[in-house]
């Protein structure tokens, strides 16, 4: 009868794996904070420049932010980057984060068109132009903070 103890495919299963990376934390309320302040510099820029090509301003402006930060933010919070994850699994955890965000982003819209109708192209253009700001900032953000938490504070 073989032994269980020598059996390789036995011991590896009881060892954690070294390959998901290493343990880190992502600055979450820097992360929050940023993502409310490039919302709020795409209001101030949609509202400069759409009327330059006689597009709504600022209400336009304020209706797109009003339907992407709070599904941006709370795609954010219920990853719980506050706590410390593995670098594969922060990222899934992200990438999930994100998943819904853009799932939830149209009924966000709905809901808020549906409120007060108004042109559905600026509306359109007006919210993807302040989601994708939001999770090009929030990727940057992230992007910055994973290597210098992996090699330990020195960035190369």
């Amino acid at each position: 009868m073989p032994d269980s103890t020598n059996n390789p495919a036995h011991n590896s299963a009881a060892t954690p794996s070294v390959n998901f990376g290493p343990l880190l934390k992502v600055p979450w309320l820097l992360v929050c904070i940023g993502i409310i302040a490039v919302a709020l510099v795409v209001a101030v820029l949609w509202s400069i420049c759409a009327p330059i090509w006689g597009w709504e301003g600022w209400q336009m402006a304020i209706r797109a932010v009003v339907a992407v930060l709070p599904v941006a933010l709370g795609g954010w919070l219920i990853t719980a980057p506050w706590r410390p994850r593995f670098a594969v699994d922060l990222i899934t955890v992200w990438l999930a984060g994100t998943v819904i965000r853009l799932l939830l982003t149209p009924l966000a819209c709905l809901a808020l068109y549906s409120q007060s109708p108004c042109d559905i192209g600026q509306f359109v253009a007006a919210t993807g132009a302040c989601y994708f700001a939001i999770i090009l900032a929030e990727v940057g953000m992230i992007a910055m903070n994973l290597p210098r938490a992996a090699v330990g504070g020195v960035r190369q």
